[in-house]
């Protein structure tokens, strides 16, 4: 699960996002582009 606004990937844990601010991974701008 990705917000392109922030730039952040959320994990996905037991079919349930993750949806914790202070658990999403950062993206660089390439990854953003490639979505």
């Amino acid at each position: 699960l990705v917000c392109k606004a922030d730039r952040l990937a959320f994990a996905i844990k037991d079919d349930i996002p993750v949806m914790l601010a202070d658990e999403a991974r950062s993206m660089t701008a390439e990854e953003v582009e490639k979505l």
